[in-house]
């Protein structure tokens, strides 16, 4: 799998440079986990690109883009945070030993066989294997008739992600796709370390919180968007919520930006950007909403191209407004399909409501951004079952643990975070 991780690689030097530029504030781990992200997110875009110049795709042309995006990022990101004095915090040890060996086991897991995805195989791989056997996005074979189950109107991040990693060996590797799921688990890991040193200025919290995520961020469906969709969407949400706490412009933009990569990631991002606008407006945060506009331009050009080529949703199917009046008159329906499909373990939310009953006063005071966010968000995937074409039972069975998914890691932190500032735990902080 050498090719692949060389390819992670140069994404990650890449995406040093992207994010020195979008967030000047951002160091130690947390430089490391936005480089991570916004990386595989640069190369997938210069993939993108090359397709809609009709370049077609090699190792050559995609290193080069890659350059050409990253030089001048780094240059100008360079002079902001070293001739102007923007860097702070560096050193020390960014990741604990309990999170790597718990990522290096689940690097093992993604990689001990050809990824074995239903949705994988039907869906994500199967876009981004017909991609690269094209040389670039195959619209015919997304405006094909036939081929509604691989979900046309899907973003195109994690295929083009998927297709990176076959450009730079040549050839397609089913087993190494396995990589791209540990890579956005690292990537918002070392993001979730960073802030919650920053928060609770002890690197034994720090290290706690880490690891206590890592069964969020590292999902069990591999090679799917789940993934990166956790990962983009909770480091949106977490640097959206710094920038707000400490008045940092620059990082709610670049909490914008991640929130868009969710969006080109999967549908469920566009309405997680509302979600966030709508948390704003209702802590009063109106500049703040304007500082969203990036997660527009990241997302906007994908929506017009879906358009264009009429890549159709099913949400959208006519009959809509019918079918939500019908499922709002027979609201059992959907209300016994969500209690009979579980949200996950049944320990783990019950140490989530214990925890916020125990700090329900600093939730409400710190963390309302946070909590009406994932609200809105929830009620928005309740509104697409309303909306859904499909049986509801089947619809929520095959989705509702998985959507709830995106959301827990985000609770999880603002939860956590607010119990250890209730123990009052501190040290001296390790500058990560």
């Amino acid at each position: 799998m050498t090719p692949e991780l060389v390819a992670i690689l140069i994404a990650c030097v890449a995406g040093v440079a992207v994010a020195w530029l979008l967030d000047p504030d951002a160091a130690g781990s947390q430089l490391g986990g936005e480089a991570i992200l916004l990386g595989i997110a640069t190369s997938a875009g210069v993939l993108f690109m090359l397709s809609m110049m009709h370049i077609p795709w090699s190792r050559t042309a995609l290193v080069t883009g890659v350059a050409i995006v990253a030089l001048p990022c780094g240059w100008r990101g360079a002079r902001r945070r070293f001739v102007d004095g923007r860097v702070r915090g560096y050193g020390g040890i960014p990741f604990d030993l309990l999170t790597v060996i718990l990522l290096a086991g689940y690097a093992l897991l993604a990689t001990l066989a050809p990824v074995w995805e239903f949705d994988f195989l039907a869906d994500w791989g199967l876009k981004a294997r017909t991609f690269w056997e094209a040389g670039g996005i195959d619209w015919a074979f997304l405006e094909h008739p036939l081929h509604r189950i691989v979900h046309p109107d899907y973003p195109p991040l994690l295929p083009l992600a998927f297709d990176v990693l076959a450009v730079m060996r040549g050839a397609w590797n089913d087993q190494a796709a396995g990589l791209v799921s540990v890579a956005f688990a690292a990537g918002i890991l070392l993001i979730v370390h960073r802030l919650a040193l920053e928060e609770t200025d002890s690197p034994a919290a720090a290290g706690f919180i880490t690891a206590a995520l890592v069964p969020f961020a590292a999902t069990p469906w591999i090679g799917i968007a789940e993934g990166p969709m956790v990962a983009y969407g909770t480091a949106g949400l977490l640097l959206v919520r710094k920038g707000i706490q400490r008045e940092l412009p620059r990082t709610v933009a670049a909490g914008a930006v991640m929130l868009g990569l969710a969006a080109l990631t999967k549908n469920e991002g566009l309405t997680l950007i509302v979600a966030a606008a709508v948390a704003l407006i209702i802590e009063r945060r109106f500049r703040d909403v304007v500082r969203l506009w990036p997660a527009l331009v990241v997302v906007v050009p994908w929506l017009l191209l879906r358009s264009f080529h009429a890549l159709p949703t099913d949400l959208a199917e006519s009959g809509v407004v019918s079918r939500i009046i019908e499922h709002l008159g027979e609201p059992q329906t959907i209300l016994a399909a969500i209690r009979k499909y579980p949200l996950g373990k049944g320990l783990f939310w019950i140490g989530i409501v214990a925890g916020m009953v125990m700090t329900i006063r600093t939730l409400l005071r710190k963390e309302r951004f946070v909590l009406v966010a994932l609200l809105t968000q929830l009620a928005f995937y309740i509104a697409a079952y309303l909306a859904s074409p499909h049986d509801i039972g089947w619809h929520v069975r095959w989705s509702w643990e998985r959507l709830v998914a995106h959301l827990t890691p985000a609770l999880t932190y603002v939860v956590l975070v607010a119990l250890i500032a209730r123990r009052g735990v501190s040290e001296p902080a390790a500058q990560s």
